[in-house]
């Protein structure tokens, strides 16, 4: 269940993908005017590559000119969604964060009051509700997302109407396409609906992501993203995904999240060679950017390191990552609430007992039981410790 309300709110969140655009008074169109379209995007491309400091300076001219616009709400909602993500264990900037982009949506809004179908207003007003509804889906809030991520939907619907031009709508038809047929093929409570849902197309939806992929402005990233996610998740074809989520660590090196990504899905994919590269060079290049830090980057790596050391025969090299990540883990906040640390404690207990270390296993199954999330970990340390 919990599965078929993700793809839901998914379908809600068409317009998600990174969207900017701007507007003076009641009759200028910036997302028109080729010169900033090639701003935003390399701004945005900035801002995924987690340079806050470049995206600002590259859209400053354009801040000064339209003080009053409300991209500059959604601009400073989206920085913090991206540090927001980069550790969604930590709960400390959600509320700022539902602030801001009820500020954008309010500001765009106000726009719309006066000009109803102005583009720019419809672009903000569909992303800012497609964060939020993504953001309250992360926090198990389906209802409140759906619900939101209805306004993104609606406002997406008549930009299609208003702009149908823009190369970013190969991305919302592409998300559209792919789950309305997805759905109905995958879940029986909604084949009963499926009438309800637009024209479905698997391979036509993948199409129309590859081109937002290739050529899409602002939605690029998000495009390559989903692109991989389905790939992986939904049709098997680990080849290709692992193609598009390497894209997105070359487009975006320095952007942690993708580089996660990246490591997580060789490791689910078995490809354990390639995953042994990808976290070495990932651990290098971090180790160069931040020089000594020990941070929810490390956790993650680590982790995904030690089980490609581990189904790689190398018992002993993945035990020293296991206990890194188990380490580190326990000095981020809410570790007893941290996925990592209870699955890296708990690998770490199998790695002790596959060199005949009893003791240490059991110490490790311990601390799997001491947390409060990973409830299959936790049933299996159980088992394990009543084994020795």
């Amino acid at each position: 269940m919990k599965r078929l309300l993700s793809i839901i709110v998914v379908l809600s969140l068409v317009a998600v993908g990174p969207v900017i655009s701007t507007v003076q008074a009641q009759t200028f169109k910036l997302i028109e005017d080729p010169l900033f379209r090639d701003h935003a995007r390399s701004a945005i491309d900035s801002l995924y590559n987690r340079n806050n400091e470049a995206a600002r300076d590259i859209l400053e001219p354009w801040r000064e000119t339209f003080s009053d616009h409300p991209i500059w709400s959604l601009w400073d909602g989206m920085e913090l969604w991206w540090d927001i993500l980069e550790d969604l264990t930590d709960r400390q900037n959600d509320e700022e964060f539902f602030h801001r982009m009820k500020k954008a949506d309010y500001d765009a809004a106000q726009v719309l009051r006066r000009e109803s179908d102005h583009p720019d207003a419809l672009i903000i007003r569909a992303v800012a509700n497609g964060y939020t509804a993504r953001h309250h889906s992360n926090r198990g809030d389906w209802l409140t997302s759906v619900n939101i991520g209805r306004r993104a939907y609606q406002a997406y619907t008549r930009l299609m109407e208003v702009t149908p031009d823009l190369p970013d709508n190969d991305f919302a038809e592409g998300m559209k396409r792919y789950y309305a047929a997805y759905l109905p093929e995958n879940f029986p409570v909604v084949r009963a609906v499926s009438w309800f849902l637009p024209d479905g197309d698997k391979e036509g939806g993948l199409n129309s992501l590859r081109k937002a992929s290739d050529h899409g402005i602002f939605a690029r990233p998000e495009a390559t993203y989903f692109l991989g996610n389905i790939l992986l998740n939904y049709e098997g074809r680990t080849s290709e995904a692992a193609v598009y989520f390497r894209t997105l660590v070359e487009r975006y090196p320095n952007n942690g999240y993708y580089r996660r990504l990246y490591v997580r899905s060789l490791t689910q994919m078995r490809n354990y060679e390639e995953a042994l590269k990808a976290a070495e060079e990932a651990l290098a290049h971090w180790e160069e950017l931040h020089t000594g830090e020990r941070d929810v980057f490390h956790e993650e790596i680590y982790h995904w390191l030690g089980r490609a050391q581990y189904y790689s025969d190398l018992p002993e090299q993945a035990l020293d990552s296991f206990t890194k990540s188990y380490e580190i883990s326990s000095e981020l906040p809410n570790n007893k609430d941290r996925e990592f640390r209870t699955l890296s404690a708990y690998f770490a207990g199998i790695a002790y007992e596959s060199i005949d270390n009893k003791q240490e296993a059991r110490r490790y199954y311990e601390y799997v039981l001491n947390q409060r999330v990973g409830d299959e970990a936790k049933k299996r340390a159980r088992e394990r410790l009543q084994s020795l």
